[in-house]
This record gives C-alpha cells, sequence and structure tokens, in this order.
C-alpha cells in the first residue's frame, strides 16, 4: 500500500487539461485552423487580394483560433481549484494492489477498483489516471515524491492486466 498527499495547483491542473485538449484530434485541427488562416491572410495580402486592415483581421482571428483554448482552460482549471472540493483542498491518495485507488478529502472521497482503470497519461507536470470515457485522477508529478516509481509500476501492472486477453 502507498499513499501520496496531493494539493491541486492551477498549473498542474492546467497541464493535465491542455495534455487532455490538445492529444485528441479536434485539438490538433484547431491549430492547423489558425495556422490555415494565417497563411491564408498572408497569402491574399501578398496577392493584393486585400490590404494591410484586411489582413491584420486574418491575423487576428488566427490569434484567436490558437489562443482561446489556451486562455479557456485557464480559467476553467482557476476556477476548478477553488470551487471542485477535490481540488481545492489536501486529498490522501491510497494505492493498493487488492483494492485500486482511494481519494480521501475533507467532506468526501471517492474508490476507484484498478477494473475501472481504462488508460493512464503522462503530461509534462501531471499524472492522469482514467477511469471512465472523460473521468480522470490527476495528480501533479511533485507531490509523488519517493512514492513515484513504486506507484507507478502499480498502474502499469494492472493496466496490463486489464488490457490482457480474457479466456
Amino acid at each position: 500500500m502507498n499513499k501520496i498527499t496531493v494539493r491541486m495547483t492551477k498549473e498542474a491542473l492546467y497541464d493535465f487539461l491542455l495534455y487532455h485538449a490538445y492529444s485528441k484530434f479536434s485539438g490538433f485541427l484547431i491549430n492547423i485552423l489558425g495556422f490555415a488562416v494565417i497563411f491564408l491572410g498572408i497569402f491574399s495580402y501578398a496577392t493584393k487580394r486585400t490590404g494591410a486592415v484586411g489582413a491584420a483581421f486574418y491575423l487576428i482571428a488566427a490569434v484567436i483560433f490558437i489562443g482561446f483554448t489556451p486562455m479557456q482552460l485557464n480559467m476553467r482549471a482557476k476556477k476548478q481549484v477553488k470551487i471542485n472540493p477535490e481540488y481545492k483542498g489536501k486529498v490522501e491518495y491510497t494505492f493498493s494492489e487488492e483494492d485500486g485507488i482511494t481519494a480521501e478529502w475533507e467532506g468526501g472521497g471517492r474508490h476507484v477498483d484498478w477494473t475501472e482503470v481504462t488508460r493512464a497519461v503522462v503530461a509534462p507536470k501531471t499524472i492522469g489516471i482514467y477511469y471512465g470515457k472523460e473521468q480522470a485522477l490527476i495528480f501533479p508529478k511533485q507531490d509523488f515524491g519517493e512514492e513515484f516509481l513504486p506507484v507507478y509500476q502499480m498502474i502499469v501492472r494492472h493496466l496490463a492486466a486489464n488490457s490482457a486477453p480474457k479466456e
């Protein structure tokens, strides 16, 4: 049994939300669209199909396409750290080979059995353990301390067991 204490920060949650948004095809498409608008604006200006004001509007539209998602996710992370009981205070997580992952915080808790875990992702500052289509336990890497390797190995073992063919 391994235990860690997590204090979610806006930066860590933002890191995970960015990873979650941009690891999907739709996040990739938004960036492509933004860069296509830049290209279209420059091309239109170079071929004299638009003037400087028109090119400026293309560039403004591109900045909105490219910058909106990160701004929105930053605001969402800031809000969630303030209002979500699982993020606004400290949470004690217990990782057990037999019982899965248990989270306890002031006024609540959650239990996720290993059979519910579908995947794990590693972002620059966080690790996310998905237990539903859009549900994940999010852990800032810095909060693992000495428990990082044993917990990481436990997660990998159970993910491998969950993905093994059933007889």
